[in-house]
């Protein structure tokens, strides 16, 4: 696991030093990032464009990575770039989901597909950073271990499910990205339960 997240540093940083000669600041890229999700939504929500969406929420992904990447290559990181990185996660996730309110999906076991939405966005995109905010604001536990709480699908594996269940429901039909869906509720769901448990338990240590 360590060698693979200093592959994934590495790589990070390779794109970063690539990119860090765009005249473009960290918190550009990061509006860029919003900006393209709002694209995404209203390709989705207005017009059905599934692809297009899925195209511009994966440009705003990668826009994701890029803020951080330029700003450690430029040695630009700084405690209100991390804030503003972290509140544009949040609205590019939301907007993208709440996009497919407006399409019509397919029903899985009997139950709404805008019930499996709501559930990503309450499970996934808003409870999990929550906690670690709460409990840090709180005092509950101290910044450092609200920093390491971790938990079995934290945003990039949620949204490489998601995007991974999308390519699959252009492809074979929008019943995987329900399923997709349900998969990224439930393991998010078990990231707040870890995330819970490990602050209780670190409170009473």
């Amino acid at each position: 696991m360590l060698k693979q997240d200093e592959g994934a540093k590495g790589i990070q940083a390779r794109i970063g030093k690539l990119l860090a000669i765009i005249p473009l600041s960290p918190n550009k890229w990061t509006l860029l990032s919003v900006i393209l999700a709002v694209g995404a939504g209203a390709s989705i929500a207005l017009t059905g464009n599934l692809l297009l969406g899925l195209g511009l929420f994966a440009a705003a992904a990668l826009c994701d990575i890029i803020d951080g990447a330029v700003a450690r290559a430029r040695n630009e990181t700084s405690a209100f770039g991390g804030f503003i990185d972290g509140v544009a996660d949040r609205f590019v996730e939301g907007i993208f989901l709440l996009s497919f309110m407006f399409v019509p999906l397919p029903i899985v076991s009997g139950v709404d597909c805008r019930v499996w939405l709501a559930l990503t966005i309450f499970l996934g995109t808003c409870m999990p950073s929550f906690i670690r905010a709460y409990a840090d604001h709180k005092g509950v536990i101290t910044r450092e271990q609200a920093n390491a709480l971790g938990g079995v699908c934290e945003r990039t594996e949620r949204v490489l499910i998601i995007l991974a269940g999308l390519a699959a429901g252009l492809a074979l039909g929008m019943e995987f990205f329900i399923y997709s869906l349900i998969l990224a509720s439930a393991l998010s769901l078990a990231t707040v339960l870890q995330r819970l448990i490990a602050i209780m338990r670190q409170s009473t240590s």
